[in-house]
């Protein structure tokens, strides 16, 4: 498939950010520094900028992908490989973070908002519509933090270290797929402003350093307290 330079700046942005975040974060846990992430003050609005970029990009790549037309074969492939990295975040999480574990991370979310959105993707007004509903209704009605699972909540973790929810982050993809009717990202491949191509290779293997990144991270930390 032919790539859209615009929307693998935007992921490749949020994976830099995040595998950042995320180094933060294991310094805090294994002591090295001490600072209230993801919760504090720039940490929590850092988070946000990131699971944003990733949402809008969601929901612009799959107007680019499935504006031709949807193919069920593509799509259940892609929701199978989304679905099995997120079942796998969740089996980790349990292993290493039991009671932080992750029952609706980011993966759990493209998975469903996928299957939800790729049907507006030739609707862009009813899209735009329907993500500033979302907007204003959670700014006008207050909500629990974990709706709706806090109906669940004595069966699953009470902190979890990744939660997004489908109310309000919705609101992104779907503000997503109406932006990628603008012109900018309908330009032919040869129009668009070239971007790097590590750049392009991030994006383009988004999803296996969303994997590996913190794995890896995680057991190098581990590694150097054990030689300590």
């Amino acid at each position: 498939m032919r790539r859209n330079n615009y929307i693998d700046l935007m992921r490749a942005t949020a994976i830099i950010l995040m595998v950042a975040f995320h180094f933060v974060w294991d310094l805090n846990y294994f002591g090295y520094i001490r600072t209230d992430i993801p919760n504090g003050f720039f940490w929590k609005e850092l988070r946000a900028i990131i699971v944003s970029l990733f949402l809008f990009s969601v929901g612009a790549s799959l107007v680019y992908s499935y504006q031709g037309g949807i193919s069920a074969k593509k799509l259940a492939w892609r929701t199978v490989k989304i679905s099995s990295a997120a079942l796998l975040v969740t089996l980790s999480s349990l292993f290493t973070l039991p009671e932080h574990w992750i029952y609706f991370g980011i993966l759990h979310f493209i998975a469903v908002a996928t299957l939800l959105l790729v049907w507006l993707v030739g609707k862009p007004k009813l899209a735009l519509l329907l993500s500033l509903f979302i907007f204003s209704a959670y700014i006008a009605i207050e909500i629990p933090w974990n709706w709706p699972f806090s109906y669940i909540e004595q069966y699953i973790s009470k902190h979890p270290s990744d939660l997004v929810t489908l109310f309000p982050w919705l609101a992104l993809p779907l503000l997503g797929i109406w932006a990628a009717n603008f012109r900018i990202f309908r330009l032919a491949p040869a129009n668009q402003h070239a971007i790097n191509p590590y750049l392009t290779l991030l994006s383009q293997h988004s999803l296996l350093i969303y994997l590996l990144h913190q794995p890896l991270l995680f057991a190098g930390f581990s590694a150097i307290e054990w030689i300590n």
